[in-house]
């Protein structure tokens, strides 16, 4: 982290801070979602009077709620699917469970998608088990190639335990998709407040508060970002600040489920 992002007032960075409290009108039961196929999330959707509508923005897969009638409130959970696409454990799995029903193309296209790759790693943690993976998914091809599928079932059980050693972090990850007002200049009179430590659901995250004018009405903004085995998730609001602690709720009410895929 550590981009040039404009400074909010001190009085204005402790309203934002509010998680509020008090409400006696108990949250909706949670909801379960699952957009890459790795890692579900829960949490508790907002309550009556916010449509809810699938929500996509910049390589996000997620679900947003509409506050009816507000002229653009809004509350997302979505996942930043650049982190999963990274990780093929999935597939990986996939070409295990089916390897009796493959013929040699079909298995060489599942290895293909099973293969990992990234043009730009993370660390050199990430780079050297890319490496290691895909030698090891290499002599299971030619394994199964030569009919010894037990050693080529051996050899995709090591590629999938390998594959698990890389684990991401927020630090080392979230510089990508980080809100800052340079990403955001279609916001009228931006103001950005810094990047700090968050915590959702026992992992670390990030949040950052923005605050912004649509129409000349002045409305705050929170970002969080959380890792939960290598699959990022975003939630987001915007809208007037009487309903930030509502957003404060449903952040807290996140849990993750076991997924697919345990790293």
């Amino acid at each position: 982290m550590g981009h040039p992002v404009s400074a909010i007032g001190a009085s204005l960075a402790l309203a934002l801070a509010l998680t509020g409290c008090g409400d006696t009108v108990p949250p909706p039961p949670p909801e379960t979602f699952t957009w890459s196929g790795g890692q579900p999330i829960s949490f508790s959707p907002p309550p009556g009077g916010w449509e809810r509508s699938r929500y996509q923005n910049g390589g996000t897969e997620g679900v947003s709620f509409t506050r009816t009638g507000s002229g653009g409130e809004q509350i997302f959970v979505a996942e930043q699917l650049f982190l999963g696409r990274r990780d093929r454990c999935l597939q990986i799995q996939e070409v295990l469970r089916e390897l009796y029903d493959y013929n040699k193309t079909t298995f060489g296209r599942a290895m293909l998608d099973a293969r990992l790759y990234a043009k730009e790693p993370f660390s050199a943690d990430e780079e050297r088990v890319i490496e290691v993976v895909n030698q090891t998914l290499d002599r299971a091809r030619e394994a199964y190639l030569d009919d010894d599928m037990v050693d080529a079932r051996n050899e995709l059980s090591r590629a999938l335990e390998q594959a698990g050693e890389v684990r991401f972090s927020i630090d080392e990850t979230v510089d990508r998709v980080l809100f800052t007002a340079e990403k955001n200049q279609v916001y009228p009179a931006l103001q950005v407040g810094e990047p700090r430590a968050a915590e959702v659901a026992g992992e670390r995250a990030v949040l950052v508060d923005f605050v912004f004018e649509p129409r000349g009405e002045r409305f705050v903004g929170r970002r969080v970002y959380v890792i939960r085995n290598n699959r990022m998730f975003e939630l987001g609001y915007q809208g007037l600040e009487e309903n930030l602690p509502l957003f404060g709720r449903i952040v807290d009410s996140v849990a993750f489920p076991t997924g697919r895929c345990e790293h």
